[in-house]
């Protein structure tokens, strides 16, 4: 059983963890399992970008996501937003864990995150959610729970920031779950993209701060120009 009130931090070696504590599982022994059998498990949805790899690994009765990504932000403006609002993941586990408290189900449960300080690279584990992404016109179809999932998102100040099928799971109960999730930088400001890419794209209006919408618009409207002077407009 998760007790997702008790969050254990510790470093070893090179390598910072943060791992809910689970009575039948130890998730940091499932860790060093993982890597000791590193390249013998299924890959999932391999990406286009440099160290970032998605595995499943089956666990007696039970199937989690193991992560692993080692991008490096090399925009300035990006370091130092993560310098003032702090790691990203371990961010994360903390957020998710409240959610998973309230007993609101409409996202994954992360369970496990680790550093590595010498090759940057960042570890995770978390659930297997059952169900299939989201085609591009369900998206209007499942729009209320849509609408109502990422609503509650931003109460958790966590947002999608990038607002298409792939990123949300129909459960074959026909609950909507929300995965790759964003919970770094100025939250309030970035909340009004998914206002934006909700509306625009499936006609699905969520309520934001005006500011920050304004905000939004604004730099929107300024990128749309900016291409369309340089003949790059879609």
């Amino acid at each position: 059983m998760n007790n997702f009130a008790k969050i254990i931090e510790i470093e070893r070696g090179n390598m910072r963890f943060a791992y809910v504590e689970n009575d039948e599982i130890n998730y940091l022994d499932l860790f060093d399992q993982f890597l000791a059998e590193e390249g013998h498990h299924e890959l999932l949805d391999p990406s286009d970008r440099i160290e970032r790899y998605t595995y499943l690994i089956d666990h007696g009765q039970s199937k989690f996501i193991f992560k692993i990504d080692g991008g490096v932000e090399h925009r300035l403006e990006r370091r130092l937003i993560a310098k003032l609002t702090g790691d990203f993941y371990f961010n994360l586990i903390h957020k998710l864990a409240k959610i998973a408290l309230d007993k609101c189900d409409i996202a994954y449960e992360l369970y496990l995150v680790a550093f590595d300080k010498v090759t940057k690279r960042h570890y995770m584990i978390f659930n297997f959610i059952e169900g299939r992404s989201l085609k591009w016109e369900e998206m209007k179809t499942y729009g209320e729970q849509i609408k109502n999932c990422i609503e509650k998102l931003h109460s958790y100040n966590l947002v999608s920031n990038d607002v298409h099928g792939g990123n949300f799971i129909l459960t074959p109960e026909g609950k909507i779950k929300a995965i790759d999730l964003t919970n770094s930088g100025f939250i309030w400001l970035t909340k009004a993209n998914d206002a934006i890419e909700l509306r625009e794209r499936f006609g699905i209006k969520i309520k934001v701060p005006i500011m920050a919408m304004a905000i939004k618009k604004f730099t929107h409207g300024f990128k749309r120009l900016s291409r369309k002077i340089r003949g790059k407009e879609d």
